[in-house]
């Protein structure tokens, strides 16, 4: 029986479908038309459409901003400026509850 896979590593068609993985780098050569029919099968598409998916970009940006206000706030601290302190900690507390909400933190 005839088992399709790699040339370079030996990764088989059947390890792919079980596992969702390559062995190599040549294996999107060896595999393209399966590739292909399993992303369309996936996806919708079999091409790639954009980097990030549209709510990653978000969160991203609010996990920066997190940091950002967390950073600003030790600073705030080591400066001896309080009433800063007391603004950025107000806007950390709400900003935790939608990361937290979003599953973020």
């Amino acid at each position: 029986m005839y088992v399709k896979s790699c040339p370079f590593c030996g990764t088989r068609l059947d390890e792919f479908y079980a596992t969702s993985m390559l062995g190599c780098p040549n294996c999107y050569k060896a595999f393209e038309m399966e590739i292909k029919l399993a992303l369309k099968k996936i996806q919708g598409r079999d091409f790639h459409v954009g980097k990030t998916p549209s709510g990653v970009a978000i969160d991203k940006e609010l996990l920066n901003e997190y940091k950002k206000l967390l950073s600003d706030k030790e600073l705030a601290v080591i400066n001896g400026d309080f009433a800063k302190v007391n603004s950025l900690s107000a806007e950390i507390f709400k900003l935790k509850k939608e990361l937290k909400d979003r599953g973020l933190i």
